[in-house]
């Protein structure tokens, strides 16, 4: 399914004609203008609801990821070939269609088949960009966080940052990211709170000078869970927490994962009140190239079991 007919899009704001229900599909327009300022021209996409409505593509050459039809989906936690260019990203074959900056505003709207030169901007619930590849410099390629909505799936996607000025792939909190390929920004997400990371490979990130660069980064808040994924490539940590959002950092969950660099791989920090909680760190494979070790804990009580180096199978012991 192609959500856009015209051929080149330089801006598009969704906006369902009609509810967005679940299982079936309405017509979004979209409004473009071109540079100069002409006057817009109109182009129909297809949004789909985010509960009911799966949709396919044709792959060729390589691996293609089969997308889930809402964020409910995903893998077994420990399944499945490990992620790299052949199963994350948007799956081989998929014809994309260019555009640049969106905005969606519709709640349900499902957002697919882009090759995006800019940004999205979500100000709407239980939102889904599908098979989308973004080429940013904008300081939040995905931003979602203006009305604290909350429902986001991003998947079977790629988002590239160009410069180190590009913050993180997604912030904030409440979003689900799957099969993601993400590369060349200062972090690779910010993850606060109610995130679940699945599948992802997040990988040589801008590593400028005076640069800290995390994989996954959140300064406080509750519920993030990292599963099979591949956290690379960060000058800093693959996965970085603190409290400087004034909360402590509980309920992480970093299980069936491939981590490696960063000074400590998995830095875990807060102090006093704010000191991390319930940590869970399970059966993920560390590489052997941190400057300090795998892992620091200002948790005093984290759940650390059955991770061991992946160059040899070695077991990690804890503490």
């Amino acid at each position: 399914m192609r959500s856009f007919l015209a051929s080149s899009l330089l801006a598009a704001t969704f906006t369902c004609t009609a509810a967005c229900g679940s299982g079936g599909g309405t017509v979004a327009t979209s409004t473009t203008s071109g540079a100069g300022g002409g006057a817009g021209t109109s182009s129909t996409a297809t949004a789909t609801a985010g509960s009911g409505g799966a949709s396919s593509s044709t792959s060729s050459g390589g691996a293609s990821a089969t997308s889930s039809s809402g964020v409910g989906g995903g893998m077994s936690a420990c399944s499945g070939p490990k992620p790299d260019a052949s199963n994350t990203g948007v799956p081989a074959g998929t014809k994309l269609t260019p555009s640049g900056s969106i905005t969606v505003t519709d709640n349900g709207a499902v957002v697919e088949n882009l090759d995006i030169t800019g940004s999205v901007t979500v100000l709407a619930n239980d939102v889904i960009l599908r098979k989308v590849r973004i080429t940013s410099s904008d300081y939040y390629p995905v931003r979602y966080f203006d009305s604290d909505n909350t429902g986001l799936l991003v998947e079977d996607s790629e988002i590239i940052g160009t410069t180190g000025d590009v913050t993180a792939a997604i912030s904030f909190a409440n979003y689900t990211a799957r099969r993601l390929n993400i590369h060349g920004s200062s972090d690779g997400l910010k993850a606060d709170s109610n995130v679940l990371i699945e599948d992802c490979w997040i990988h040589d990130l801008s590593n400028g000078p005076g640069e800290h660069n995390d994989d996954v980064q959140s300064t406080g808040g509750k519920g993030v869970t990292i599963r099979h994924s591949v956290l690379s490539g960060a000058s800093n940590a693959a996965v970085q927490t603190g409290d400087e959002g004034g909360v402590p950092t509980e309920d992480l969950s970093i299980e069936c994962s491939w981590l490696s660099g960063g000074g400590w791989t998995l830095n875990i920090r807060g102090s006093g009140a704010t000191a991390p909680k319930n940590t869970l760190v399970v059966n993920n494979r560390f590489g052997k190239d941190a400057g300090y070790g795998p892992w620091t804990f200002d948790d005093p009580n984290p759940t650390v079991t059955g991770n061991v180096y992946d160059a040899d199978g070695t077991p990690i012991p804890y503490p």
